[in-house]
């Protein structure tokens, strides 16, 4: 059994729903904060991978193209 690492990704909220962000938050182990332009930092596990990119299909955040370190 190989042990892939989680994908650390940045993403910028597009919905204002406040519970729904918390959600999101709790799902993925994400931080409480979000930077001054509205990113936030997350590491995504290869088996929550799926349902983190429908979250993003359903407008909820989007994906940004770098990667935080």
């Amino acid at each position: 059994m190989t042990h892939t690492e989680p994908e650390k990704i940045v993403i910028r909220w597009t919905t204002k729903d406040e519970n729904a962000i918390a959600a999101i938050r709790k799902r993925f182990n994400m931080p409480s904060y979000t930077t001054l332009n509205g990113w936030s930092p997350v590491e995504v596990k290869p088996e929550d991978k799926d349902i983190f990119e429908e979250c993003a299909r359903r407008g909820f955040f989007g994906i940004m193209p770098q990667k935080y370190i």
